[in-house]
This record gives structure tokens, C-alpha cells and sequence, in this order.
């Protein structure tokens, strides 16, 4: 361990910062929070001198591409996220239902929350933006199918 790790490093449980189960100003990864803003507000009093701000921004996000938050409308919501369940869960390291459906793997993850007649769907990769897009494709399409098999 380096002496010179923030406070912040200690709600850690593992090296790996975005681990599932580790913490950031009391915030689970694996609730869909990518981290970005509590990384931010960490090194928001980081001397200038070390690294410019921007710089450390850019090498952060390019860590954890995200495919941003994509709306779709559905017939019905719930029905959709127990069907990705039955499908994705039993490949999870970790799942979460405690608002939508979150699950996580071990190179990627994705976070389904129900509105009203739609859906927000967030993807999520290990420094591997062509595993996300390949990802977010892949359940946008199992989505569609689900969709256009259910009776609105």
C-alpha cells in the first residue's frame, strides 16, 4: 500500500476501485453510480501542479465507457426486467433489484430502472468500449424482441 492514499481509499474492500461492494462516500457501485462524481469530488482539492484536472477526468471516464442513459418505451416494464433476469442473472457476480435490475460481471455491467411505460437502460465496460457497445446492441435488441412480442 502507498502512504500517500487518500482517507477515501479505506471504505475500499478491495485494490480495484470499482469492485462490487466497494464504497464511495457511503455508495455502492453496484447501485448503476459509476463513481465519476464521487472520483471528482475526491480530487477536486488535488494540487494543479500534480496532473491537470481534465487530464485525470479524460483517463477516468476512458476507464469505465458508458453507454449514457438510453430511454425506451415498453409495454410492460416489470415483465421486461424479469425477462433479462432470467436471462443474465445466473452469468452475475453480482445482482440488485432494489431499484430495477442491476447486474454486474466481471468485464461489463448494466442497470435497467422502470418509469411508467419506459425503461432507462445504462451500460457499462472495463476500459473496453467495444465490450459496451457490443453490450448495450445486445440488450437493446433483447428489449425489442420483448417488446414487439408483448401485447401493449
Amino acid at each position: 500500500m502507498n502512504a500517500s492514499r487518500l482517507p477515501i481509499d479505506s471504505v475500499y474492500k478491495s485494490p480495484e476501485p470499482f469492485a462490487p461492494g466497494n464504497m464511495v462516500f457511503g455508495q455502492q457501485f453496484t447501485e448503476g453510480n459509476s463513481g465519476l462524481m464521487a472520483w471528482l469530488r475526491t480530487y477536486e482539492s488535488a494540487p494543479s501542479n500534480i496532473t491537470p484536472q481534465p487530464k485525470l477526468l479524460v483517463e477516468r471516464i476512458g476507464l469505465f465507457p458508458s453507454s449514457g442513459d438510453i430511454r425506451r418505451m415498453v409495454g410492460n416494464p416489470i415483465a421486461l426486467l424479469e425477462h433479462l433476469r432470467a436471462l443474465y442473472a445466473s452469468q452475475a457476480l453480482d445482482v440488485d433489484d432494489s431499484d430495477g435490475l442491476s447486474l454486474t460481471f466481471t468485464e461489463w455491467r448494466f442497470k435497467i430502472c422502470p418509469l411508467e411505460s419506459e425503461i432507462l437502460l445504462k451500460v457499462e465496460s472495463r476500459g473496453d468500449v467495444a465490450l459496451m457497445q457490443k453490450k448495450t446492441a445486445e440488450l437493446l435488441e433483447r428489449i425489442e424482441e420483448k417488446n414487439s412480442s408483448e401485447s401493449w
